[in-house]
């Protein structure tokens, strides 16, 4: 079966440990700490197996603001892989899908990928399907650039 391709993808260098960027996005409750357009989260569910509470299953319920004013989204864990990958599901306004993986560069750097599918519903003219698929890129690209300045640890030079 084929995968559909990702209608926002980006990648960013980081400054850390690839466990501790896994960890951090594996926590949704630390959203706010990379994304300003997210606030109230809450975990209403518990998850399983890799990552434990955090795991396959674990929801979480938040407010996201966007153009459109603050919607509710409950998002769903649905795949992690230890230190490397973790997928969730958001329904909010709209249906998405995102996969964030991570890759060890070295025991201090790492590279983050986060990968977007958005559900659009039908009957959308090109234009405003193009203005949320632009609009979804930019908040990828956000969250990991803002997700790289708080996790980062600085060089000491000697």
């Amino acid at each position: 079966m084929d995968v559909p391709t990702p209608d926002a993808v980006e990648t960013v260098e980081i400054d850390a440990p690839a466990a501790e960027v896994w960890h951090c996005r594996l926590d949704f409750t630390r959203l706010p700490e990379y994304n300003p357009d997210v606030a109230g989260v809450d975990r209403v569910g518990r998850g399983e197996g890799v990552g434990g509470h955090l795991g396959v299953g674990a929801r979480y319920r938040f407010t996201l603001a966007t153009g459109h004013g603050p919607h509710e989204v409950v998002l769903t864990v649905t795949a992690v892989e230890q230190d490397r990958e973790v997928s969730a599901v958001m329904d909010g306004a709209l249906r998405a899908t995102e996969t964030f993986r991570v890759t060890a560069l070295g025991d201090r750097r790492c590279r983050a990928e986060l990968a977007l599918w958005l559900e659009l519903p039908d009957g959308l003219s090109e234009d405003v399907a193009g203005g949320i698929i632009e609009g979804g890129r930019r908040q990828v690209r956000s969250e990991l650039d803002r997700m790289r300045d708080v996790l980062s640890v600085p060089t000491v030079r000697t």
